[in-house]
């Protein structure tokens, strides 16, 4: 089994600049992008490996300890078989230093446990094993290969919740598409009406948090009722318009006057906010809607877009 000096073609008393040279020399020669070949890719990454241990005077020291025996260690011929990243705790890019940190780390908080318990017996036996592992080059490079040929794991806890509710997600986008189609399309369509006979008129008055008092005439006809600036006596006629599909009031006008006259709602914020909320919500819904999105993408999205289609609904009767 290769150590890490031997890796880096050197002998145990080498100095830190024969050490540096060395590794100059060879990560030219197998660095990726000067040669595809796999086995060369493999000798990169080991030669990093050691000259990360060993430029580094404290973990050489240790490191040459292990070799010379003086810190025994149970000795491994096989690579950790579970996964010797997530028992240290570490990233899969962790450095040697971080590696040795780790392990520290946990090994003083298992060895302050009850050493009479099986389980804390055999976490120590798992965490020397993928310590070893991981400090070991051939083990090390093993234990990657191991890794990469298991199978993939299943979705967590919480990918699988966004991936049960994906279908449900997008059949609602469905929905919200048609909806802001619907919402726009009465936004632009307008109907006449040109005399709708007036049945009576009230009028109303509201009063906000500030307190102020505000008032408006409540018109009423056959079909349907509406707010007013001003009041018409009951049979007045009124030359109306009104959106395609909710019927809400657009514009008001006595039968016969011109259209310069009328009282029209169209340019208010309200008509406008709920196209641009429609717009908004329907959009969003037909991103979500798209396969290609993960399941967390598609749920939260289509969350948003029934937030906001709501908002645009009250909107919508509010005016």
């Amino acid at each position: 089994m290769s150590n890490y000096y031997q890796v880096l073609e050197l002998g145990e008393q080498a100095t830190a600049e024969e050490i540096r040279q060395a590794y100059l020399r060879l990560v030219r020669l197998t660095h990726p992008d000067r040669t595809p070949d796999p086995a060369a890719h493999r000798r990169y990454l080991l030669i990093n490996e050691a000259y990360d241990t060993l430029r580094q005077p404290a973990l050489r020291a240790r490191y040459d300890a292990s070799l010379r025996g003086t810190v025994p260690r149970p000795a491994y011929t096989v690579p950790f078989r579970g996964n010797a990243y997530q028992v240290l705790r570490v990233p899969y890019t962790a450095p040697p230093a971080r590696i040795e940190q780790a392990y520290q780390h946990w090994k003083r908080l298992l060895e302050r446990a009850p050493q009479g318990d099986p389980a804390i017996r055999r976490q120590l036996a798992d965490l020397e094993h993928a310590y070893a592992t991981l400090t070991t080059a051939e083990l090390r490079q093993q234990h990657h290969e191991q890794l990469r040929r298991q199978p993939p794991r299943g979705p967590s806890g919480e990918a699988a919740v966004y991936a049960r509710y994906a279908p449900v997600a997008r059949v609602l986008c469905q929905v919200l598409m048609v909806a802001a189609a619907l919402l726009l399309l009465d936004f632009v369509w307008v109907r006449d009406y040109p005399r709708e006979i007036v049945t009576g008129v009230s009028l109303r008055t509201v009063q906000d948090r500030r307190g102020i008092i505000d008032s408006y005439y409540f018109v009423q006809t056959h079909s349907t009722n509406f707010r007013a600036d001003h009041t018409y006596p009951a049979g007045t006629a009124l030359h109306l318009q009104r959106s395609g599909l909710s019927g809400h009031v657009r514009s008001y006008r006595p039968s016969g006057a011109p259209s310069a006259e009328a009282h029209s709602y169209a340019k208010g914020w309200f008509p406008r906010a709920v196209a641009l909320l429609s717009a908004a919500f329907g959009l969003t819904a037909a991103w979500a809607y798209q396969r290609s999105r993960p399941p967390r993408q598609t749920c939260d999205a289509a969350a948003t877009a029934a937030i906001v289609a709501l908002l645009a609904v009250y909107l919508l009767f509010r005016t």
